[in-house]
């Protein structure tokens, strides 16, 4: 046992350890990534602030200036076969690729099992600067791409990549994925990356460290050839070690599914009699899908509790308020607690005046209920609650929302839907835009759709004028929306198979006679009204 002079002797080892807050804090690829969006944030480089920089390629001001600099440099006027990722800071570099008439290529559509996608029809002497934007994010039409999968590949003499953090030295640090670094070990493997290929980023000046320690970097990370920022171009004198290839085991069979170009690359190597090993499981995905999970569920807590405390805050503000009009107005009225107490003030707890009035639900019954607390819906009714279902339910939701919104009411100035088109034969596998795009070309432009796509259904709304009758008006609609015909692709899921044009049917809804503006019946007699179709309000078309 130490005695209590051992105790009180001093400890010089310990009292030369400095404070915790004094050590240095650990270097690791995300404290840099931390560091550099920070960074971008509070000198305020990002042309659309209201978007977060934090866990993402940013995209910074600038852009087109490093862009327009890379253009000139010699390497890119000698390349003839450019790869450009996605990213919105590399959008530029995309667009001088194409006004270089170089050939472009991009990554493939989402959960495409091809390896890149190559821009076609993308001539700047023809499209104007819209148009391109959206042949080069493959939203053009299907004759401005074609993607290519592992059995027609061409070699690529540039690829250009995002990139949060980068050194002198040619070290890259991305937004944490790793999905970058991936796809070039694919291309490698392929033998679409060659020694002769350059690595290119464009980043804000921000971005460049002049080092980055060299603990960090491992074999599957990317090396770069070529950095431009909006000011300089940064070559780099010795190029450091790339990833020779796709690693299996760093690879788990979840990892193959979000990337499926990797099951076909592993198929075939299997079928050539090559065997693979893969991770047992891909921590990287789920610790960052997890992470992002959690950093929601905190988000969603932090502003219900911001809500409850400007609640409370507004309530406090409201009583002592109600508390200091009521001691100065001593001839004016008495709030309930004083008349509950005589008059005398301090008696009862002043009510405080709703600011948002709703219409609670009370329970009817016929005792005790007098004609003053009846509602001015109920009285407008004159018994007709019975008109909805048998409980008076329905009824009573009709009236809420009538003294809720009066301007929806048809009393009250409402513009009645008049007409409405039913489009049925509408498969599954099509979507809402491409019946748009034809009602466009139509010159058919309804005031909103309601959209039933998976029950092979929707509804076209339109108005009609003042001097027009219903017959006439549908006629000319019906008229306008003749041999209706849609080009559809059938999904994998559904069996695949080449395009085919499928012929819409359109049919006239007819007013529900003795009814409301809203009851409509279609000409087979179904009743609409109380129908549950799921409905999406779209823009006018």
């Amino acid at each position: 046992m130490a005695t209590e002079d051992q105790n009180n002797e001093p400890q010089p080892a310990a009292a030369e350890q400095p404070p915790a807050e004094d050590k240095p804090k650990e270097v690791t690829k995300r404290s840099i990534r931390l560091e550099t969006w920070q960074k971008i944030k509070d000198q305020k480089l990002t042309p659309l602030r209201r978007f977060s920089v934090f866990n993402k390629i940013p995209n910074y001001i600038g852009a087109e200036k490093a862009a327009e600099l890379l253009a000139e440099t010699e390497e890119f006027k000698k390349a003839n076969s450019i790869k450009v990722n996605i990213d919105l800071a590399q959008e530029p570099v995309k667009l001088e690729v194409v006004k270089a008439k170089k050939t472009l290529f991009v990554p493939p559509a989402q959960k495409s099992s091809n390896v890149y996608a190559k821009i076609k029809n993308c001539n700047p002497d023809e499209q104007d600067l819209a148009t391109q934007k959206k042949i080069i994010k493959l939203q053009g039409e299907e004759d401005t791409f074609q993607e290519i999968d592992m059995h027609g590949i061409e070699k690529l003499d540039m690829v250009v990549v995002g990139s949060c953090a980068v050194s002198r030295q040619g070290h890259r640090i991305g937004k944490g994925n790793g999905y970058v670094d991936l796809d070039i070990g694919i291309l490698t493997h392929l033998g679409v990356i060659t020694k002769d290929t350059l690595i290119v980023t464009t980043v804000h000046d921000v971005q460049v460290y002049d080092t980055l320690p060299e603990n960090l970097f491992q074999t599957y990370d990317l090396s770069l050839d070529l950095i431009v920022t909006p000011t300089e171009v940064i070559r780099v004198s010795k190029r450091l070690p790339r990833p020779a290839g796709i690693e299996w085991k760093l690879l788990s069979s979840r990892r193959l599914e979000i990337v499926p170009v990797l099951k076909c690359i592993k198929e075939f190597e299997e079928k050539s009699g090559k065997e693979i090993e893969l991770k047992a499981e891909d921590t990287d995905v789920e610790s960052y899908q997890q992470k992002s999970r959690q950093n929601k569920r905190s988000f969603r807590r932090n502003q219900s509790g911001q809500r409850r405390r400007r609640r409370s805050d507004r309530r406090t503000s409201e009583k002592q308020h109600n508390g200091d009009a009521d001691s100065h107005d001593e001839g004016g009225e008495k709030t309930d607690g004083e008349a509950a107490e005589g008059g005398k003030p301090g008696g009862g707890r002043p009510q405080r005046k709703n600011r948002y009035r709703r219409n609670t639900r009370r329970s009817t019954n016929n005792t005790g209920e007098s004609a003053a607390e009846k509602s001015e819906g109920e009285e407008k009714a004159g018994g007709e609650k019975d008109a909805g279902d048998g409980d008076g339910k329905k009824g009573g939701r009709d009236r809420r929302r009538r003294e809720r919104n009066p301007k929806n009411d048809k009393k009250g100035g409402r513009v009645e839907r008049d007409l409405c088109i039913r489009v049925t034969n509408i498969a599954r596998s099509m979507r809402i835009k491409e019946l748009k795009q034809e009602l466009r070309t139509r010159d058919c432009n309804p005031n909103f759709i309601t959209w039933n796509g998976y029950h092979g259904k929707c509804y076209l709304h339109f108005p009609k004028k003042p001097d027009q009758s219903d017959d006439d008006a549908g006629a000319e609609l019906l008229k306008q929306l003749e041999d209706l015909t849609l080009t559809v692709t059938p999904r994998e899921k559904e069996g695949g198979g080449e395009p085919k044009q499928i012929t819409l049917k359109c049919e006239i809804m007819k007013r529900k006679e003795g009814g409301g503006g809203d009851a409509q019946t279609a000409t087979n007699g179904t009743v609409l009204e109380g129908s549950r179709i799921e409905t999406t309000d779209v823009t006018a078309v």
